[in-house]
């Protein structure tokens, strides 16, 4: 018996002594580590989906009658939940999650009525830290563009100057792009706060 024992322990010293062993020990555990980790990101990720809490707010406008035909699309830009200066600095890591950078385009209907142009978008407003949301139209330009030669273009000259002649329309602003113009502006119904990197949207704040 004491032979047997003896063998089995000397067959384990042998087999620890081995370089073999410890590698694919050391290789076990580090992907057992990998996939902890994996998994631990995946349910934290899961459980601050699961706390998100937003509310669809639908809006209603109306817009001024003979717009520009070089306007193609009129769009929503849904920027993030919450904003910058208070993620930055006193979030908390859900939250953080929560407001994220988006940048999602989100489709606006136009609809003419007896009443004029009404314009009409849902926008879903986190409970707590309130969303970060601009417009933006796509224009047709009159000539080839460029990143700097947007704002000079005619036809986005033009809409620029029907944009600023709503009363509900400001701090517009133009993006250009070589075949593309987008020109944003900004909703007096609402807030508006300033990005880190000086950009300025509206804001909803919690409901």
């Amino acid at each position: 018996m004491t032979s047997l024992v003896d063998g089995v322990i000397a067959a384990a010293a042998t087999r620890m002594s081995n370089v073999d062993f410890w590698l694919n020990s050391a290789l076990l555990i580090s992907v057992g580590r990998a996939l902890w980790v994996m998994v631990g990101k995946a349910t934290e990720t899961a459980l601050f989906r699961m706390a998100l809490r937003t509310t669809t707010l639908r809006v209603r406008l109306t817009a001024l009658p003979d717009h520009p035909a070089t306007i193609t699309a009129l769009r929503l830009l849904f920027i993030r939940h919450g904003n910058d200066t208070y993620l930055q600095h006193l979030a908390s890591d859900q939250e953080k999650h929560h407001g994220k950078l988006r940048n999602k385009v989100l489709p606006v209907t136009v609809q003419k009525g007896p009443d004029g142009v009404a314009i009409n978008f849902r926008i879903r407003v986190h409970t707590r830290l309130g969303t970060q949301f601009k417009l933006f139209v796509d224009v047709a330009p009159s000539g080839p563009l460029t990143l700097d030669n947007a704002a000079q273009d005619p036809a986005v000259q033009e809409v620029v100057a029907y944009l600023k002649l709503h009363p509900n329309v400001h701090d517009v602003s133009v993006s250009g792009r070589p075949g593309r113009a987008r020109v944003f502006f900004l909703l007096r119904d609402f807030d508006d706060v300033q990005t880190i990197e000086g950009f300025r949207n509206n804001m909803i704040w919690p409901v």
